[in-house]
């Protein structure tokens, strides 16, 4: 029986540890083994750590079944935090009130394709948000949590 305290994520990395080579994940042609998804996974967490997200902190996540959902959802988890996974048909308006609503504070949108650009109104949504600061657009090319682009939302100085 497993721990309650235990982080899911932890049977990804203990995974890559016993099966590093093994497939984790097929998508098309593409393998992904569980070291390098496991990788991966560390590079969005050590970003979110880098950006000041910590445990119990909210990340939303806007991403169609592709190989880069896996190893965002999981890196979130290893930096503590907690996933508000975003439907990626939701449009600017909707997506801007689910950020505030669950007070998330970092935002990976998947770019989209031309007939579902996704990236485009998760970044109007982000804007129409005040407390959600750190935005990561998810680049479709390459291994999974290879691309990742990142904008910060700065605090407007305050007027005397």
């Amino acid at each position: 029986m497993l721990s309650p305290s235990r982080n899911v994520s932890r049977l990804l990395t203990d995974t890559a540890s016993r099966h590093p080579e093994r497939t984790a994940i097929v998508f098309g042609d593409d393998r992904i083994t569980y070291a390098a998804l496991d990788a991966a996974a560390n590079r969005v967490a050590n970003l979110l750590a880098s950006r000041g997200i910590q445990p119990g902190d909210k990340v939303a996540l806007s991403c169609p079944n592709v190989p880069h959902f896996s190893s965002v959802y999981f890196g979130i988890l290893k930096a503590g935090a907690a996933v508000v996974p975003l439907n990626v048909l939701l449009r600017s308006g909707e997506i801007a009130y689910h950020l505030a609503d669950s007070d998330a504070k970092a935002y990976f949108a998947f770019e989209g394709t031309p007939e579902l650009a996704i990236a485009q109104a998760a970044w109007e949504g982000f804007r129409a948000t005040d407390g959600c600061t750190e935005f990561f657009l998810i680049e479709s090319g390459g291994a999974a949590g290879a691309g990742h682009r990142s904008r910060t939302r700065r605090p407007s100085p305050s007027s005397p």
